[in-house]
């Protein structure tokens, strides 16, 4: 904790010292009584359990299916006990999440969880100051409790993220919020059913609809292990490419953060984003079909070894299509050659003709270029890029690519080694 920064400290703090008070207030305001403290270890050890078997989301911050429990709990319940049985599920997580948990995230987790979880209550009591029945009026209250709680909850993770790793907590909680709706979306009703069940079955009923519960984590769990490995196979890609050329280890992941650097200035979509980062990444994957001399070969080529050094869009475009969760990116990597003025290639086109990705990762790739010490030449610095990148903007470069590659680049960017995948942290909601 030592390590992070100052304003996650203060924020910490407050999160903190908010949830204890609200927390320390609410116990001394229930009337405990052997039921409430049953109900209490029963909802616990649920959440416990739920809380343990995390889905990491992409960037940063995990789902889990205990939305459902505790927001049942919330219908159920007085707050006290809802928010100690809450607070208990975040603090004594085991098993793998547990290990990979340091003491700060936990109590952290359990104290955004008790903010979360009574601003939803007061929001239902705002809304219907009578008790909750189980109709369908109750079931919208439900639903808007529900969304409350969802809100303020990736709210708190989210500004706790961007503070921790220097991001913008908003483009975190779009991201986040689009990958935890699904998951929240078929929570919700089971939630209710769950209360339901509950309110006229008791714990019995309870444990059985615990298992579509888990049933419902493993299938999300499905959906981002897939994610995962569509990722591995980019990188797999990326490593024979480049046991192949030894000048340019490191080139295709280099042009990928600053092809996303560019996206997120220009306000591109988080899905369009994830597309444009598989296309530069593997930019250059046509390369494999060229021979290792040619790439490697430090004097002049020859024309034979330059009509196959262009070849390679081409190629990695053929590549491509055989992969189906890349068939979007083929276009793009095939036109990231082509010029602005149409003297490029492999088909000539110009302008806007060129896929706006495409012309993304033509500066990115050209400024990783010059940057670079190649088999031919020594790299040249930031500086010195950036003038090129100007001389050929317009020509060989969209002109207002490279105005905002300028502005959003800066050398110690180029120089940083943490990527966002890193972003993957243990703070849950």
């Amino acid at each position: 904790m030592e390590s992070l920064p100052k304003k996650f400290k203060i924020f910490f703090t407050f999160v903190t010292i908010s949830a204890t008070i609200i927390l320390g207030w609410n116990i001394l305001h229930t009337d405990w009584s052997m039921a409430l403290i049953i109900q209490l270890l029963i909802f616990a050890f649920l959440g416990i359990t739920s809380e343990s078997l995390p889905v990491a989301l992409p960037k940063g911050g995990y789902v889990t299916v205990s939305y459902a429990i505790f927001l049942s709990s919330l219908i159920l319940f007085p707050l006290g006990v809802t928010l100690t049985a809450m607070a208990l599920a975040g603090l004594f997580v085991f098993g793998k999440a547990g290990s990979e948990q340091p003491l700060f995230k936990r109590v952290f987790n359990a104290s955004q969880f008790v903010l979360s979880l009574a601003i939803a209550y007061q929001v239902m009591k705002f809304i219907n100051p009578s008790s909750f029945r189980f109709d369908w009026l109750s079931l919208l209250l439900y639903l808007i409790v529900a969304s409350v709680f969802l809100i303020i909850n990736i709210t708190i993770v989210s500004v706790a993220l961007g503070m921790m790793f220097g991001k913008s907590p908003s483009a975190i909680w779009v991201s986040n919020i689009r990958w935890s709706v699904p998951n929240f979306m078929a929570l919700v009703p089971l939630g209710f059913l769950l209360a339901l069940i509950y309110n006229n079955y008791g714990p019995m009923g309870l444990l059985l609809l615990f298992i579509p519960l888990l049933i419902s984590r493993h299938a999300f769990q499905l959906y981002i292990d897939m994610r995962e490995n569509y990722l591995s196979t980019v990188e797999a890609l990326v490593q024979a490419l480049e046991a192949k050329d030894t000048y340019t280890s490191g080139h295709s992941a280099r042009v990928g953060k600053l092809a996303v650097a560019i996206a997120e200035e220009i306000k591109m979509s988080e899905e369009k984003i994830q597309s444009l980062k598989y296309a530069a990444v593997l930019h250059d994957v046509g390369k494999i079909g060229v021979s290792e001399l040619i790439l490697n070969k430090e004097g002049k080529l020859l024309d034979s070894e330059w009509e196959s050094i262009r070849s390679h869009p081409v190629m990695g475009q053929t590549i491509i299509k055989g992969i189906k969760f890349l068939f979007d990116i083929g276009d793009v990597v095939r036109h990231h050659h082509e010029r602005y003025d149409g003297k490029g290639y492999p088909d000539g086109i110009k302008g806007e003709e060129i896929p706006l990705e495409s012309r993304i990762i033509a500066v990115a790739d050209t400024y990783d270029a010059i940057t670079t010490d190649r088999s031919y030449r020594k790299g040249s610095t930031h500086d010195e890029a950036i003038v090129e990148l100007k001389r050929v903007a317009g020509s060989q470069l969209d002109p207002e690519i490279v105005g905002i590659f300028c502005k959003v680049v800066t050398s110690e960017m180029t120089a940083r080694t943490v990527s966002s995948d890193q972003l993957q942290t243990a703070l849950t909601y």
